[in-house]
């Protein structure tokens, strides 16, 4: 069960994202370190770790980032190949400590931490 009083990381594994443009796709696995109440609204900050991680997820990342300053770059320096779309990593958008905030105003805490399954498990 997830909860905000969680003391230890646990390990979880996405059903599906988050956020829609978002870099975490369905099927990574992360450890979820905390788990913060926001102040003012009935919402959580999620805090996730996915650097013990990173090889086993690089198959679930997807081409879905437009080329940008980040992927020029690694162009230019022949790190990447130059093509139409581009995973997170490839475009900068990756970073392995992420948090992300999820919650309805319109749910309690409660019902917030049970919505909270459909997008993550504890592995």
């Amino acid at each position: 069960m997830f909860s905000v009083d969680m003391v230890d990381a646990v390990k979880v594994q996405f059903l599906k994202p988050i956020f829609e443009d978002d870099f975490p796709e369905r099927g990574m696995k992360a450890w979820l370190t905390r788990i913060e109440k926001c102040e003012k609204t009935e919402c959580f900050k999620l805090y996730f770790d996915f650097k013990d991680f990173e090889d086993e997820n690089d198959k679930y990342f997807t081409e879905e980032y437009y080329p940008n300053i980040h992927t020029k770059e690694k162009v230019k320096n022949g790190e990447i190949p130059e093509k139409q779309l581009y995973t997170a990593k490839e475009a900068g958008m990756y970073k392995p400590k992420y948090n992300s905030y999820f919650g309805s105003i319109d749910n309690s805490d409660y019902q917030n931490m049970e919505e909270l399954k459909e997008y993550l498990r504890i592995i």
